[in-house]
């Protein structure tokens, strides 16, 4: 399973974003974040959930604010609207296809 969490910082915001990000490595722990090569301050964070319930869990946890993640809403457009979770099960390939 893959955990996707995508957001937009918008420029003026985008350095104390960053700044924020690595002043807490931990915060970050498992979790692989990104921005959009093509359009900056377009984040996305991965996250590998070991099963559904993990998975609501993060995203109970990120729409809620909890956990510090309130702060980051400041720079992000829309603020908590704008954050965007989505769960992506893997496809079944060859022999376990239909399964």
């Amino acid at each position: 399973m893959i955990l996707f969490c995508e957001y937009v910082v918008e420029e003026k915001h985008r350095t104390a974003f960053l700044d924020w990000v690595r002043r807490d490595p931990s915060r970050w722990e498992g979790v692989e974040i990104a921005e959009n090569a093509d359009q900056p301050g377009v984040f996305v964070e991965l996250r590998r959930p070991l099963d559904e319930a993990e998975s609501a869990r993060i995203q109970k946890e990120r729409r809620e604010g909890r956990s510090g993640w309130e702060e980051m809403e400041r720079w992000v457009k829309g603020g908590a609207q704008g954050l965007r979770i989505w769960t992506f099960r893997p496809v079944a390939l060859g022999a376990d296809a239909g399964r």
